[in-house]
């Protein structure tokens, strides 16, 4: 028995009987248009519709909520920026008391040294 022999030998796949070919298949001729706009319908008042790359509503009050979505940003945009005030005094105030305490510790070593 030779040490180096095959155990297991494939069996080759049959060749096919009758190839695909193009004109066998009906080509599908769809509309485009049809899937580069979405619509979204989530209640009955209105839904979403993306067209261009962005999304706009569709609903009766799109105008309502256009104005609420406005003024809902801008109370963010304010809320932010008071935050964001807030968070430069305080990094002000601590770099104060930073120069302050570098200040000081630069007298006493001096101090230390004479």
């Amino acid at each position: 028995m030779p040490i180096f022999s095959k155990k297991f030998s494939y069996k080759s796949a049959p060749p096919r009987n009758k190839r695909v070919l193009e004109s066998d298949c009906p080509r599908i001729h769809e509309k485009l248009e049809e899937f580069r706009n979405i619509h979204l319908q989530l209640s009955d008042d209105g839904g979403y519709t993306f067209a261009n790359g962005c999304w706009s509503s569709t609903s009766k009050n799109a105008k309502a909520s256009a104005s609420n979505n406005n003024q809902q940003l801008k109370e963010k945009i304010t809320k932010l920026s008071e935050e964001n005030n807030l968070l430069q005094l305080k990094v002000d105030i601590l770099v104060d008391l930073l120069t302050e305490n570098t200040v000081e510790m630069t007298e006493i070593k001096e101090k230390l040294m004479k």
